[in-house]
């Protein structure tokens, strides 16, 4: 019996990735919304460093405007 052909998937959800310069490699440092103070560490040098947090009313204005993810889908494609 012939399969039938996978539809495209829309996204169910949305992060926003920030970046980080690490103050002892200037390596880029990518982390997922971090709303609290913390410790980050370099994936290049390992060395941990400590990073300001986002805003997450700010984190939520962007999730809303999107609809999660969703009103980001392009048009063409539904």
């Amino acid at each position: 019996m012939p399969q039938r052909p996978v539809q495209p998937v829309q996204p169910e959800g949305m992060e926003l990735l920030f970046f980080y310069r690490c103050p002892h490699c200037g390596h880029q440092v990518a982390l997922l919304s971090p709303m609290q103070p913390a410790m980050a560490q370099c994936d290049a040098c390992g060395k941990t460093f400590p990073i300001v947090p986002v805003d997450a009313r700010s984190i939520q204005y962007v999730r809303l405007m999107l609809a999660n993810g969703k009103a980001a889908v392009d048009s063409d494609f539904l």
